[in-house]
């Protein structure tokens, strides 16, 4: 049997060395104007278009009204799926909001979509690019057979961990 301090504390010595080779600690991503958190939810909002504003007839909030957004719904549930701070992500949304990066476009009767906007879908992409050239960078002293390796390694810890938290939540796989 392996002992889970000893893993514990291997992947905690992975976690600070990967981090410190990708610059997970700097203040930006990758020089950017975002934080780690906003260049996240500029990924999870480019991914898929969030539904969640509800048209209460002008009722929403001075707030909201004032942006045009309500974004409380939508912030709920970016912030159950990155586990992050709701009021956080309101406040990353609205600074999203006022630099033109996102949207709400109608959606159905009493729903409206969250997007980026040609501005947001650059930003991404820009970012996406940079991470891009980073991770090449990191891994282009690599052999074939070794970067095949790390994929698959990669691949085999994501799977792992997918299935103990699983099972942690009591989750069939």
């Amino acid at each position: 049997m392996h002992d889970r301090n000893a893993l514990v504390g291997d992947v905690r010595r992975f976690n600070r060395v990967y981090t410190g080779l990708i610059g997970l600690l700097d203040e930006t991503l990758m020089h950017s104007a975002y934080t780690l958190t906003e260049a996240r939810m500029l990924f999870e909002l480019g991914q898929r278009p969030r539904e969640g504003a509800i048209d209460r007839g002008g009722k929403a909030g001075f707030l909201a009204r004032a942006l045009r957004l309500d974004l409380e719904p939508v912030a709920s549930a970016i912030a159950r799926d990155l586990q992050v701070d709701p009021a956080y992500v309101t406040r990353i949304l609205r600074k999203f909001s006022a630099a033109g990066l996102i949207e709400m476009k109608s959606g159905s009767a009493l729903l409206r979509v969250l997007s980026l906007t040609a501005r947001g879908q650059a930003a991404l992409a820009a970012l996406q690019a940079a991470a891009d050239r980073d991770l090449a960078r990191l891994t282009a002293g690599l052999n074939d057979s070794d970067a095949a390796e790390l994929s698959h390694v990669l691949t085999r810890i994501g799977d792992l961990l997918a299935a103990a938290m699983a099972s942690e939540r009591g989750e069939m796989r």
